[in-house]
């Protein structure tokens, strides 16, 4: 086992180290410069956008000086200052983070309930009339674009009803005299939001999960149990859905990076203030120090979480970490 974890450790910090790399480079050698979005009149003098370049070492090579600048300051944690915000990157992004886990995280929570209870029962009925209205509508909602989706809610039930805010995550200028209040203007601005993504991640789990509870229902130990004479409901809660759950264990690992990085088409749709905006907005202003803690971090989130899936596998199934040693 320890060798096992071990293995998995070090793969996870050679993709951590390889993913900062590339997420250094691209940025770097994409066209455009930071100093372009910060000093957008042409008649600025040569000097002072020289200045700029020296203030943020971007007039040193990128090999070795910047990459060896981002090093050591990758070692302390320290990501820098934001060219556009003029603030540490570490303070801007825990800012935004609690909107992109509130919204990410509630989608998140309620897309795996309803996706895994749809996919099990579509698998249950596989073949009769409600395994196929499940899947087809399934089907038709993964094909849908999340931004179209969301600028048709915008559409119909904020410019034309009026029912729910245009964007953000609060009433700007808004006074509350409790904290219930605060609660249902939080709630009224998410609701939009949730109902573009949420039915994007419940096709992805119900599909796995139908499909994994298909193939498990042909196991030996399935059909000895029905043979046993236990009842339908037992013998898909006992012996098939959880055996269909590992899967969905990885698949939510990795979604908790979505957590951390929020959902970048969502929140600019509805100008929701969370990480996912925040990294549209630093790749539009090549934002360096920005880009790098956004993805740095959600790169960590997203290994950890894939790195305690990894293991709650070896636990729940011994033939994992044999086939690996």
């Amino acid at each position: 086992m320890f060798k096992y974890l071990l293995k998995k450790l070090l793969q996870k910090l050679v993709v951590l180290y390889i993913i900062t790399t590339i997420v250094f480079l691209i940025p770097r050698l994409a066209p455009g410069s930071p100093i372009d979005y910060l000093v957008e009149n042409p008649r600025v003098p040569p000097e002072v956008r020289e200045e700029l370049l020296r203030k943020f070492g971007l007039d040193k090579p990128i090999f070795p000086d910047q990459y060896v600048e981002f090093l050591r300051g990758l070692s302390r944690l320290d990501f820098g200052y934001s060219f556009t915000y003029q603030s540490p990157v570490f303070s801007i992004i825990s800012e935004r983070l609690w909107w992109s886990i509130l919204l990410v995280g509630s989608a998140l929570v309620l897309s795996t309930l309803i996706g895994t209870y749809l996919g099990m029962v579509a698998a249950w009925h596989r073949g009769r009339i409600r395994d196929y209205v499940i899947t087809l509508s399934t089907l038709f909602v993964r094909s849908l674009p999340v931004f179209w989706v969301g600028m048709l809610l915008l559409l119909f039930f904020s410019y034309r009803l009026g029912w729910f805010p245009t964007g953000g995550a609060t009433t700007p200028g808004a006074t509350y005299e409790n904290f219930l209040e605060v609660v249902l203007d939080v709630l009224k601005h998410l609701v939009l939001p949730l109902a573009a993504i949420v039915p994007i991640f419940t096709a992805r789990y119900l599909m796995v999960m139908r499909n994994t509870m298909v193939d498990v229902m042909g196991e030996d130990y399935v059909v000895v149990a029905r043979a046993k004479g236990l009842s339908d409901r037992l013998v898909m809660w006992r012996h098939v859905a959880r055996t269909a759950l590992l899967p969905l264990v990885t698949m939510l690992s990795i979604d908790i990076g979505a957590v951390m990085g929020g959902a970048v088409i969502t929140e600019t749709v509805f100008s929701y203030p969370g990480v996912g905006l925040l990294i549209f907005e630093a790749v539009i202003n090549h934002d360096y120090p920005l880009i790098l803690g956004s993805f740095f971090i959600i790169s960590v989130v997203t290994l950890a979480s894939m790195f305690i899936a990894e293991i709650l596998y070896a636990i729940l199934d011994p033939r994992v970490r044999v086939g690996e040693a």
